[in-house]
């Protein structure tokens, strides 16, 4: 028997837990989106709450993505930087956006 021959007759098939993992973290991915949508359409909250919920939920969202479809979850730097680094650039915008924001707001 020959290493071709060896390597043809083992299945490809992915282990029999990852199914219900994935089918497991596409179910709170759906969980957290209605929850999203509920926010936004149902829930009358301030708008900073409304705001910094959303942000979190996607915060949340992002991580869950990278964990497990991306495979990352045993990679704990790599999924720190899948969430600060996307705060990091909202907040770097937000800073460099206000200023002008604030002016045009001024105006009468």
């Amino acid at each position: 028997m020959s290493m071709t021959d060896v390597s043809a007759t083992r299945s490809e098939a992915p282990p029999k837990g990852l199914d219900r993992l994935y089918l497991t973290a596409w179910l709170v991915l759906i969980a957290i989106t209605a929850l999203e949508i509920s926010l936004v359409l149902f829930f009358r909250v301030p708008t900073v709450v409304r705001a910094s919920a959303l942000i979190l939920l996607a915060l949340m969202k992002a991580t869950l993505i990278g964990a497990y479809y991306m495979n990352l979850r045993f990679e704990r730097l790599a999924l720190v930087y899948i969430a600060i680094l996307p705060l990091t650039l909202l907040a770097l915008m937000l800073f460099a956006i206000a200023p002008d924001a604030g002016g045009i707001l001024r105006r009468p």
